[in-house]
Parts: structure tokens; sequence; C-alpha cells
């Protein structure tokens, strides 16, 4: 897979543009706006160095361009990946324009950590060359790519994805196209469980974080990796999963009570811990 373009240059964005060109490959990132170009370089910038940290023979990367121009990034592009907020509208726009774009023999995947394949395949008018591939945070360190077909994914596109996660140095499972996978369905009932033990005031945070990472051998615990993914970016996921599955999912009012102060985990400084 020679040329990847990915669709947001957010933290997940920069971070599989990162791994691309570490694997050889050549890659373009396209934002929306002129505005977020310099911190999107940035992000790939930092993945970079520490990679050269970790290896220093590393040798020379693939090409990197970022640009606003979707439609000419992704006409000769091998390997689309789309990693835009989980907006589900927002997609929509995006996989349309990817749809209309794309050469007719590029493999299309959205980083999506639960939304429907099948509805983002229908949006870009060629569901077959449309599969899931969830990249975990950070994307350089996390070894795991969920691989998702839905009904009409075709298994050479399926084959091409796994090709893909290969060359990227990662290991795959496949699942079905179900709302939250597997990984996000049974991570998110982890951590509604873990808010709703703190809610209750059964231990501190900082307690129940050690208990699952010490006794679960988790590397990080529920509470923890809630402030990482982000609490607003946490909320409407359970929300989306209880209407999915009932009310397992059912967001604890302290999660919803955090979110609207807008103590959102790492990002902001302040969630369940504090980062100041």
């Amino acid at each position: 897979m020679g040329s990847v373009t990915v669709i947001g240059g957010g933290i997940m964005g920069a971070g599989i543009a990162s791994v691309a060109r570490v694997a050889g490959c050549s890659v373009a990132i396209v934002e929306s706006d002129e505005r977020f170009v310099a911190g999107a370089r940035e992000r790939v910038e930092s993945y970079e160095a520490k990679a050269r940290q970790r290896n220093p023979d590393l040798g020379e990367l693939g090409t990197f361009d970022i640009t606003t121009d979707l439609t000419k990034a992704v006409s000769s592009a091998e390997f689309v990946v789309e990693a835009v907020s989980e907006d589900l509208d927002l997609k929509r726009s995006v996989w349309s324009a990817i749809g209309t774009a794309a050469g007719d023999s590029a493999v299309l995947a959205s980083n999506t950590s639960g939304l429907s394949i099948q509805v983002l395949g229908a949006a870009s008018g060629r569901p077959e060359q449309v599969v899931g591939l969830h990249f975990f945070n950070p994307v350089p360190a996390m070894s795991l790519v969920e691989v998702i077909r839905s009904r009409d994914t075709t298994d050479e596109t399926v084959e091409r994805a796994l090709h893909f996660c290969a060359k990227l140095g990662k290991e795959t499972i496949e699942v079905r196209d179900l709302p939250g996978f597997v990984t996000t369905r049974l991570g998110v009932l982890l951590m509604c469980e873990a808010i709703r033990v703190l809610q209750e005031g059964v231990a501190t945070a900082a307690d129940i974080d050690t208990g699952m990472r010490l006794g679960y051998n988790h590397p990080v615990g529920p509470l923890a990796l809630a402030d990482r993914v982000g609490l607003d970016t946490l909320l409407p996921i359970i929300d989306d999963l209880r209407v999915a599955y009932g009310d397992a999912f059912r967001a604890p009012p302290l999660l919803r009570q955090l979110v609207a102060a807008g103590n959102l985990g790492r990002k902001s400084g302040r969630g369940f811990y504090d980062y100041t």
C-alpha cells in the first residue's frame, strides 16, 4: 500500500499518518481549514521524533504533505483513512466527499470507534469498498487494530485492509458491524461501572484504578482511561450504546455533571483526576 490519505490531523489522524510514514508509505493529511495545518504537522513531527528515539537507526520515511484539498488528496490515494470527530452528520458529509473523489480501486476506511460502517459506506455510495479500521490511542504505541466488516464490504477489501495493518506492524481482530464493535462495547461498559462505583463512594478514583491495574493486570485504570479518551467523547458513545443495548449503558449522573462543568479529562486539565 504505497499512498495513504488520512482525513483529519488530530491525535488519531496524526498517529495513523506517522505509522504509515514509518512503514514507508507516501502520506497526505487533509484538514478542513488552514488554521489546523500547523497543529497537525506538529503532532506528526512529535510522533516521528519519538519513533527515532525508540529506533535511532530508523531510515528515511515516506513523503508527507498536508492539504485542505480533499478531492485532490483522495483521488490519487490507494488507501483512505477517515479520522474526523465521532459526529455522524460530519462523518456522513466527509464520506460523501470521499466517495465522489476516490479512485475506483481505493480501499476506504473509517477509524470510528463505534459508528456503523454500513451507514458510512452508504454515504460514500460505494459501500463494498468501505471497512472499519479502529486504531487505538496513541497509535504508534498501541498494537491493535479492530477490522470491521459491514454486510456490503467485500472479501477483497477486508484482505487489503488486513495487509495494510500488517505493513504498519499492527495486530488485528476481525469483527462484525454492530454498535461498539468488541473493544468499545466492553471497554465503555467497564468505564461506566467504574464511574458508578466512584459516584456511590465505594472507593476513590485512584483506588478504583489501582484495583483494576493490580488485580486484573490492566495497563491503565478505567477512570484514567476515560480521562484520556475525553469525557465529552465518552458520553455520546455511552448514550448511543444505551440505545442499542439498554440500561447497562446508562450514563452515570457524575459523568454528565463533569462534562457540563467543562471537566473533560486530560484535554481540559481536569476530569476524574487533576492534571494541572
